[in-house]
């Protein structure tokens, strides 16, 4: 009697382990180590989990008067830098106004194209790379990374869109964005060790739902969340963008933000 029992609890602890291991892993999961490798101390992605990095306080030594009334009369104090970055174009109108509000502005931003748009418009490419703006790479259809192989990745998605790039500007872009922020972490290591340099995003203004983004909510996103280094989701695909730049651009500023490139950080 004691075999018995002992032969079917063994056995009922095969079946969970068999069963355990046939369960496959989500890819989402995957995004864990590569958000917490050397990004700033938010990191969000449009479907994903949401990390966090506690940074350690620094004390704060308590000012006297006269240091008081001097902070009063300066400017605000240097926070970092932060990058504003346009994912989706070009297309035919939302990007040039983009590049009004940058060129007016005198901020650089880096602008994550599609392959696609890119052939179909290159005259709005063009002005991007000559305004001084950095170009990478956002895929040639806006594909799911995790759903293709590594080669894939490379040789139909990313490939092509560099190199319709570079028969515009010169410029080869290595550096990519997988659309969605979507990347198995298999393709996080191949794309390292073909040269690859990946960038997602640590503040998400979601002016790409349109269910969330009217202009003060986008602001408000921004006035909450900034942070030193902090690399800013926006899109060429949306009048909201366009009209909040402005303000969004004034409101770092007067928080002490420079702006620069994702390269610059």
């Amino acid at each position: 009697m004691h075999n018995k029992m002992w032969s079917r609890v063994t056995g009922i602890c095969m079946l969970i382990l068999l069963l355990a291991s046939a369960v496959p892993v989500k890819a989402g999961q995957y995004y864990i180590n590569e958000l917490l490798d050397g990004n700033p101390p938010h990191q969000v992605l449009k479907e994903g989990p949401t990390v966090r990095v506690k940074q350690p306080g620094v004390p704060k030594p308590a000012p006297n008067e006269a240091q008081e009334q001097s902070a009063a009369k300066t400017e605000p104090q240097r926070r970092g830098k932060v990058a504003l970055t346009f994912d989706d174009g070009p297309d035919a109108h939302n990007t040039s106004a983009i590049l009004d509000v940058l060129k007016d502005e005198n901020v650089l931003a880096t602008f994550f194209v599609v392959g696609e748009k890119v052939q179909r418009y290159p005259a709005v490419l063009k002005r991007i790379f000559t305004e001084g703006h950095l170009i990478a790479n956002h895929s040639r259809t806006h594909a799911d990374f995790a759903l293709l192989t590594n080669e894939e990745i490379i040789e139909q998605e990313l490939n092509p869109t560099s190199k319709a790039v570079e028969k515009l500007t010169g410029f080869y872009p290595m550096i990519m964005r997988p659309p969605y922020g979507s990347l198995r972490q298999d393709s996080v290591t191949y794309l390292r060790e073909q040269g690859w340099r990946i960038v997602r995003w640590s503040l998400d203004t979601f002016d790409w739902d349109s269910t969330r983004n009217k202009p003060e909510q986008i602001l408000s996103r921004i006035q909450t969340q900034h942070h030193n280094g902090a690399i800013i989701l926006m899109h060429c695909n949306g009048p909201a963008t366009v009209r909040v730049l402005p303000d969004i651009i004034k409101s770092l500023r007067d928080l002490g933000y420079e702006f620069v490139t994702v390269t610059q950080l």
